[in-house]
């Protein structure tokens, strides 16, 4: 049975190699778009928070001493940078027909998230959970007589705190799993913990 949290999760989602140099920051400075109805901005700070980039160093614990994820999940799934997410936010995003997807836990969004992002956490997707269908069609799926038909899926950008932790890789393995095609997922590697590193602004619960 899925947690209260989940359960919002769940209802919110209905409703809907990094690298870090030679990146253009001109549009990182000016970019604005338009989520839910509402006015979000992408700005960089000339001086990043320490404070915020600890918070986002978080090595997934079954993997110690060093866990670093693959710079590519796959051949068939595109790596982006900054970069490409910003555009992605100012312009699939924007128009709904594009989905930034946080895989992380809603306890560790809590500490920051990117804006126009929504919070999926990766055990959801999967074969255990009786709602997996539902949030299928939410990301644009259609049901034909119990099965899914994936014509019609969204794009979709999947990130977590960042090269360390492994909730993003956990959700397009469940995604590919259950049939999404490959060609509309795309995985921020970097995450939470390179965003905020190069200075790029965040949201929390109260924004």
């Amino acid at each position: 049975m899925l947690s209260r949290k989940s359960a919002a999760v769940l209802t919110v989602a209905i409703g809907l190699g990094t690298s870090v140099y030679a990146q253009s920051t001109e549009l990182a400075k000016n970019a604005s778009f338009l989520f839910n109805g509402i006015q979000k901005n992408i700005q960089q700070a000339t001086t990043p928070d320490a404070s915020r980039i600890a918070a986002f160093l978080n090595p997934t614990q079954d993997c110690a001493p060093l866990c670093l994820t693959p710079v590519r999940y796959s051949g068939a799934i595109p790596t982006v940078g900054e970069q490409d997410v910003i555009n992605f936010l100012g312009s699939a995003v924007a128009s709904g027909d594009g989905l930034l997807i946080d895989a992380r836990t809603p306890d560790d969004r809590a500490r920051g998230f990117i804006a126009g992002s929504v919070n999926v956490p990766h055990a959801l997707v999967g074969p255990d959970n009786p709602y997996m269908p539902d949030i299928m069609q939410a990301f644009g799926a259609r049901s034909f007589d119990g099965m899914l038909n994936f014509t019609d899926a969204l794009p979709l950008v999947v990130f977590d705190d960042g090269p360390s932790t492994l909730d993003a890789p956990q959700m397009i393995t469940a995604l590919l799993a259950a049939g999404y095609p490959s060609e509309k997922i795309s995985y921020y590697r970097g995450g939470m913990l390179v965003w905020t590193a190069l200075g790029l602004n965040t949201e929390d619960a109260k924004s």
